[in-house]
């Protein structure tokens, strides 16, 4: 059999034609355009990602500062009341002995005395509390820094006037009480005015009580205008200051 297939062979005259048949090789390659697809799918997720997030961030940033700004107000105004009640026990002191003299003025009185005219009060006169460290924190600025001393200044000015205040009521209604135990004294009314008579032999007594209570009364009164203009333009100054940090949440108001 072979001996026929090389006796063919031998006669195709030395030429051999061979044909070659190509095969389908599997891609070994990388499939770029899958890859970058891919890639911009995934940065356009990434980046759709970030903005909401930015988004969703910068919400959330405005809320808390929105309430900051609400919660910085409302110590603020809880520091003006304070403030203004501090104003008021200064102010309350002075319309006390206005109408004291005015009183007195009214019927006539003339006298030397400056205790004289001015009685003691009624009741008591209330102290506020002082101000908490958060109710004038805004004011921690290089431009307002000074309005945090005046406002301490104002505080113990109306507490120093208010102690002394006190004490010249204290002393005045024992000074009277004094001069009902003594034999002899007499007291002339005329509406809120009186006029006492008392022995000779305490008068120096007398003189003494008197004059403590005149140094006293004349203390108060000494101060008090300047007191009350300081008290009120401190105010007005704790005000505007606050007002422009926390506009719109705290109004802008005309103390005084």
């Amino acid at each position: 059999m072979f001996d026929g297939i090389f006796a063919w062979l031998s006669g195709v005259d030395g030429k051999l034609s061979v044909f070659v048949i190509p095969l389908n090789q599997p891609q070994t390659g990388l499939d770029w355009s899958t890859i970058v697809s891919g890639v911009v799918g995934g940065l356009a997720t990434l980046i759709a990602a970030f903005c909401v997030f930015l988004l969703g961030n910068r919400r959330e940033r405005k809320t808390r500062e929105f309430e900051e700004m609400k919660a910085g107000a409302a110590n603020a105004m809880s520091g003006y009341f304070k403030l203004a009640k501090w104003c008021n026990l200064i102010a309350n002191i002075n319309l006390h002995i206005d109408k004291s003299y005015q009183a007195a003025t009214e019927h006539g009185l003339s006298s030397n005395e400056a205790f004289a005219f001015v009685g003691p009060s009624a009741g008591t006169f209330a102290e506020p509390e002082r101000l908490h460290a958060s109710e004038f924190s805004f004011l921690l600025t290089k431009e307002n820094f000074k309005i945090v001393e005046d406002v301490g200044l104002v505080e113990d000015r109306a507490i120093n006037l208010h102690h002394l205040f006190q004490q010249y009521s204290e002393l005045h209604l024992e000074f009277q009480t004094w001069l009902d135990t003594i034999l002899g004294f007499s007291r002339k009314l005329d509406g809120p005015i009186a006029s006492d008579q008392l022995p000779i032999e305490y008068k120096d007594r007398f003189e003494y009580r008197a004059a403590q209570l005149n140094q006293i009364i004349g203390g108060i009164v000494g101060g008090l205008e300047e007191d009350m203009a300081f008290s009120i333009d401190t105010t007005q100054k704790f005000i505007m200051a606050a007002h422009e940090r926390y506009k719109p949440h705290f109004p802008k108001l005309d103390f005084g």
